[in-house]
């Protein structure tokens, strides 16, 4: 069965129940979302925990916004993550924008 092309906010309070929210849903879903507040409380880890064996993609809503240059550093940490989706605010500008597509080609901002 192949999963539905449906994101699944993992808004929850803490790694252990993101992660077992993940486990339920990925056989069903393509994407799971995880927000700025679970990425800032546990750091790259919870993207690994969530994502688990399952292979599901990663919707990472960040929703960057800042001067080019810091954007471009900030897509350059999170790329060996490989989200599959990643959010920049677009009233940082279209230079903000075009950095982030340009680090992380393979992501769609």
């Amino acid at each position: 069965m192949t999963p539905a092309p449906i994101a699944v906010a993992l808004d929850a309070p803490d790694l252990e129940t993101a992660a077992r929210w993940a486990g339920m849903v990925t056989p069903h879903v393509s994407t799971v979302k995880v927000g700025l507040e679970l990425y800032l409380r546990y750091g790259p880890e919870v993207i690994a925990s969530v994502r688990g064996a399952s292979g599901v993609q990663i919707f990472l809503d960040l929703k960057l916004h800042d001067i080019p240059n810091t954007v471009a550093g900030a897509a350059r940490a999170v790329a060996r993550l490989k989200p599959a989706i990643l959010t920049v605010h677009a009233a940082g500008g279209p230079a903000m924008i075009r950095v982030a597509v340009e680090e992380l080609p393979g992501t769609r901002i």
